[in-house]
């Protein structure tokens, strides 16, 4: 899947306006300032933050917000309101760490650091990604992998052929592969991992119509199978069919919804689909941190997909912080030059009178 390209600030002014503002929760409790202060000097900033649940949702509940500083004692408590939005206000300079525990059930605990700095008072933003308990999330990634072994009864012949395959594949040597490929098919007509990597060889070469032939039929021997929805969706997404991408990549995620490519791939459909509405982008949004929560720093590059939707939106000050979570996780980008300058127009742009909504 290619990285996005950028939208031109110009382009995405002409496109849709931004959301009403969301409304943050106010009642935070301050510690011991005095201790826990670590010596930062007096200021007026502000964090606002919000949290998304594991599954991309927001929170139906509020729940609990601890605020601590580099000296590692409590600085202040609060509760998001029942969407995830929190706030920290009449703030010192300090290095402070943003930590919401964990429920001991569904979500571990999760963290955000942030430097808190400036002669100016500051408002500064976060968003933090809840994450399954580990063995969930481990469960969830093996899932579909144990049910295509035992849903079919594959001849070792086949097997071995398919297994050399995807090591020839892994090689780079695709010739190869596709005649593994084609000798456990040749063995076993129906063998459904054999015919969706055959089909994923077939899409690297930019074979897209044997590609979706083999799909299809893959998905006549078993309707059911997520993984062939996601190889459709991800063919449509590459061929700009959207509405036919955003019906594979739901199936998909109904049939089992722990597979972070379908989830990035169904939010670039909703994002490109015409014609577009807001639903839409509200949709393409929790995809796209779906996606985050399961792929965690390897698609870390989803937070430019986040950030083309937020310039959509016109709201170049979320934009600017999908931009710099992205240089957070990777900070050695090879297009790390590119987004901080990026950054610093949109920046410009969230201060010009004219470019906010």
């Amino acid at each position: 899947m290619h990285q996005p390209l950028f939208l031109s600030l110009k382009r995405a002014i002409l496109l849709l306006c931004l959301l009403n503002s969301l409304g943050y929760a106010q009642g935070s409790t301050r510690m011991d300032q005095t201790s826990g202060s670590g010596g930062g000097s007096r200021g007026n900033h502000s964090i606002r933050g919000k949290i998304f649940m594991p599954s991309g949702r927001l929170p139906e509940l509020r729940m609990r917000v601890v605020l601590e500083v580099s000296s590692g004692g409590i600085y202040a408590e609060t509760f998001s309101d029942s969407v995830g939005n929190f706030e920290f206000r009449s703030l010192p300079n300090n290095n402070y760490k943003i930590v919401v525990p964990s429920d001991g059930q569904t979500y571990d605990s999760v963290q955000e650091n942030m430097e808190v700095s400036g002669a100016v008072p500051r408002t500064f933003s976060t968003q933090l990604y809840l994450r399954e308990k580990e063995r969930d999330t481990r469960n969830a990634q093996n899932k579909m992998i144990s049910a295509a072994e035992f849903s079919q009864e594959v001849p070792k012949p086949a097997k071995k052929s398919f297994e050399q395959g995807v090591k020839k594949m892994k090689d780079g040597k695709n010739q190869e592969a596709a005649t593994h490929f084609q000798e456990a098919l040749k063995i076993y007509p129906e063998y459904l991992q054999a015919l969706n990597k055959m089909g994923e060889l077939q899409l690297s070469q930019q074979q897209v119509a044997e590609a979706e032939s083999l799909f299809q039929q893959a998905l006549k021997i078993a309707p059911k199978y997520p993984q062939t929805h996601i190889n459709l969706g991800m063919l449509y997404v590459g061929n700009k069919r959207y509405p036919e991408a955003i019906e594979h990549l739901d199936a998909a995620n109904n049939l089992d919804e722990s597979f972070p490519m379908a989830h990035l791939n169904l939010g670039v459909a909703l994002l490109e689909v015409t014609p577009q509405s807001e639903a839409n982008l509200e949709r393409a949004e929790r995809e796209f941190i779906k996606a985050l929560s399961l792929g965690g720093t390897q698609l870390a590059y989803v937070h430019k997909f986040l950030f083309n939707l937020h310039v959509r939106r016109r709201d170049y000050s979320k934009a600017a912080s999908e931009l710099e979570a992205y240089l957070k996780q990777v900070p050695n980008a090879p297009d790390a030059p590119q987004v901080q300058e990026m950054i610093a127009k949109v920046k410009k742009a969230a201060q010009t009178p004219a470019s906010k909504p």
